[in-house]
C-alpha cells in the first residue's frame, strides 16, 4: 500500500502506464487521483473513499471494491473481470465504453449514473440500484437482476432475455420496461409485478 500510495503522491496524483499485483487500498481516503492504461490483477479497494477518482484504459482482474466509496467516479474504455463490487458506492459516475464480466455487484448503487456503450455479462446484480440511469447502448446478459432498484431507467432496446428478473423494482407505470426485450420463460415475473398471478 505505501508504495502505491508513494507513487499517488509522487505523479501528483496522476498515474499512467503500470501495473500493480496484490496492492491493498483498503479504507484509505483519496483525493483526486487519475489512472491511465493501468492494469489491477487482485487489488483490495474495499472501504476506500475516493471522489471524483478517474480510471481510463485500465483493467482489473480479480479486485475487490466491496463497500468503497466513490461516488462521481469516471471509467472509460475500462475492462473489469471476476471482481466484487459488493456494497460499491457509485453513483453519479460516468461510464464510457466499459465491459464488466463475472462480476460479484449485489447492493451497488449506481444511481443517476450516465452509461454509454457499457455492457453487463454474468454479473451478479442482486439488489443493485440501477435507478435514474441515463443509458446509451447498454448491454445486459446471463445477470442475475433479482429484486433490483430500476425506477426511473428507461431499458428501451435492452435484452434482458437471458436474466433473471425476478421481483426487480419499478415505477407503478413500468414506464422503465418498455420495449425492453424479455423471453416467454419471464413473462410470468412481469405479471406479479402486476399482482396477478397466473393459475
Amino acid at each position: 500500500m505505501e508504495d502505491l500510495l508513494t507513487l499517488i503522491s509522487q505523479v501528483d496524483g496522476d498515474v499512467r502506464g503500470q501495473t500493480f499485483v496484490c496492492e491493498d487500498l483498503s479504507s484509505v481516503e483519496l483525493g483526486h487521483v487519475e489512472f491511465e492504461d493501468c492494469v489491477f490483477e487482485s487489488c483490495a479497494f474495499s472501504g476506500m473513499v475516493a471522489e471524483r477518482i478517474s480510471f481510463d484504459r485500465c483493467t482489473f482482474d480479480s479486485c475487490d471494491f466491496s463497500n468503497a466509496r466513490m461516488p462521481k467516479s469516471y471509467w472509460r474504455d475500462c475492462t473489469v473481470r471476476a471482481s466484487r463490487l459488493v456494497g460499491c458506492d457509485l453513483h453519479q459516475s460516468y461510464f464510457v465504453r466499459d465491459s464488466f464480466s463475472e462480476c460479484a455487484c449485489s447492493y451497488a448503487n449506481f444511481t443517476e449514473g450516465k452509461l454509454e456503450q457499457v455492457s453487463f455479462v454474468g454479473c451478479d446484480l442482486r439488489e443493485t440500484s440501477l435507478a435514474q440511469l441515463k443509458l446509451k447502448r447498454f448491454r445486459m446478459e446471463a445477470c442475475d437482476l433479482t429484486r433490483a432498484e430500476l425506477f426511473g431507467s428507461r431499458l428501451r432496446g435492452v435484452d434482458l432475455s437471458t436474466c433473471n428478473i425476478q421481483g426487480i423494482r419499478v415505477s407503478n407505470t413500468f414506464f422503465e420496461l418498455r420495449d425492453a426485450r424479455i423471453g416467454l420463460d419471464q413473462a410470468p415475473d412481469l405479471v406479479s409485478l402486476l399482482g396477478v398471478k397466473l393459475i
